[in-house]
């Protein structure tokens, strides 16, 4: 599985230049979305946040949620995940990226069911 080459070079520009500045708009942009995501109505708000915070942004969401979520997803789409947690800036700690964990309150599996369309997307081959 690789991600879809356009996806790939958005989430790499996400580091900017690599300055402070531009680590700390991405994490504020990461904070923006994940309050958007975090939501027991994501299934009806997530195309609305993908359209508001744009595939790069939304796809590092959704693969930190992914990530934490493995083992109760039986690994599902874990490897899109996994590629897209790499091509993010080394800047980012682990902690940073906790921040973009989707809370949304309901079953762990339902990311399948309002995320597993993008995924399918934004996945070459």
């Amino acid at each position: 599985m690789t991600l879809d080459r356009t996806l790939a070079k958005e989430i790499k520009a996400l580091g900017g230049d690599g300055s402070r500045e531009a680590k700390f708009s991405l994490l504020k942009r990461l904070d923006a979305a994940r309050k958007d995501l975090s939501t027991t109505k994501v299934r009806d708000t997530f195309n609305d946040a993908l359209r508001t915070h744009g595939r790069a942004i939304t796809a590092v969401c959704v693969a930190v949620t992914l990530d934490v979520r493995r083992d109760r997803l039986d690994y599902w789409e874990w490897h899109w995940a996994l590629e897209v947690i790499a091509l993010l800036p080394r800047s980012l700690t682990r902690s940073n990226l906790e921040r973009a964990y989707i809370a949304d309150g309901i079953h762990p599996t339902a990311i399948c069911d309002y995320a597993g369309e993008f995924i399918k997307l934004t996945t070459e081959g």
